[in-house]
């Protein structure tokens, strides 16, 4: 039960954006992110109850992603580095327990591939979209991974209670 909302944010993200149609990527990887965001919320429930603390948190990324789709590549772009910058501190700072602290970078760092191939800011080498940005989750995740062993938070995807 506990790997359920993390699989289900994983598959459904990937599925969206997958099968989105290419003038459409953008805002289906808003969407994606949006269903990653309200998994993990449930996955807090599923860890220790309904979240109360969350909400103002929960609401203000409904907002914010609510606003990247009207603004479109523009805000997709936005949406997606905010979110890179966040989770990178924020799961760095604490660690990452929850399989969805490893699943909602990634859609952030798909969000900004494509819309930087969509606003044509591109390079040569690392600089081309989705290169930059999946150097920077893989970066981030290693040393996420490094840190949430450090900080001995692998109880709750193992199985130990929260």
């Amino acid at each position: 039960m506990r790997l359920l909302p993390g699989s289900v944010a994983a598959v459904g993200g990937a599925a969206l954006v997958g099968l989105a149609p290419r003038r459409h990527k953008i805002a289906f990887a808003i969407v994606a992110t949006l269903l990653a965001v309200v998994c993990m919320e449930a996955e807090y429930w599923v860890a220790h109850g309904f979240p109360q603390d969350e909400v103002p948190f929960f609401a203000a990324t409904v907002l914010i992603a609510s606003a990247a789709l009207l603004l479109g590549k523009r805000g997709g772009s936005a949406l997606g580095m905010m979110g890179l910058a966040f989770f990178a501190y924020v799961n760095i700072r604490y660690g990452a327990p929850y399989l969805l602290d490893y699943v909602l970078p990634v859609f952030c760092a798909v969000l900004v591939g494509l819309a930087r191939r969509e606003m044509n800011w591109s390079g040569s080498g690392l600089l081309r979209p989705g290169w930059l940005e999946a150097f920077w989750v893989v970066i981030a995740h290693a040393i996420t991974l490094w840190r949430t062993t450090e900080l001995d938070k692998w109880g709750w995807i193992l199985g130990r209670p929260w």
